[in-house]
């Protein structure tokens, strides 16, 4: 049959035959030189480690701004459950991330996002009772019962005045545990 091709045919063949040769013998190299992933391996595991670290162990974590929110120290050993996050700062109410209310003069709420009596700021309240409903929902579903905590987060040089207004608002809205964020001191 060798005899019938055309030279045409005889080169292509021998193409064809000498590919093959050459991935056989790129083969056996693969097989005989280990795998180096050793620089893989070594970013894999620095990146592993950064998000260890940036994750923590605390389920609460708060940014603090310097001339804005720097939280008080205390030297308590207690650790934060899931809830509801509040931070007072000397610029503005955050309520999970989202700005609620503005803080004019790192001391007061502006007078129109006051209730009428002065203790209740309302945008606060709308959007703790949101978060009421949604945690609810979600509680209910699980079959869980929803306890309304809140964590607190507020300035050390914000007014007691303004943190009290706060802590009216969530329990107005039927928000019945605090917890409050500090720095620890000694022995954490």
């Amino acid at each position: 049959m060798a005899d019938r091709m055309t030279s045409e045919e005889k080169a292509r063949l021998e193409r064809i035959e000498a590919k093959k040769a050459e991935r056989r013998e790129a083969a056996k190299k693969f097989r005989n030189d280990p795998l180096k992933i050793t620089s893989l391996m070594d970013a894999l595991t620095i990146i592993l480690i950064f998000l260890l670290k940036s994750y923590g162990s605390d389920p609460m974590q708060v940014p603090q701004k310097k001339n804005e929110l720097i939280l008080p120290k205390s030297d308590s050993m207690s650790n934060m459950a899931e809830c509801v996050d509040i931070q007072v700062s000397r610029t503005s109410i955050v309520v999970k991330g989202k700005a609620v209310s503005k803080v004019v003069d790192g001391k007061n709420v502006p007078s129109d996002e006051l209730s009428t009596d002065g203790h209740i700021i309302v945008k606060l309240k709308e959007r703790l009772e949101e978060l009421k409903k949604k945690a609810e929902s979600a509680a209910s579903s699980a079959g869980k019962k929803f306890v309304p905590e809140a964590f607190i987060a507020a300035d050390q040089k914000v007014p007691w005045k303004l943190v009290a207004q706060v802590l009216y608002t969530a329990s107005y809205v039927k928000y019945k545990k605090f917890s409050f964020a500090i720095v620890k001191t000694r022995g954490g």
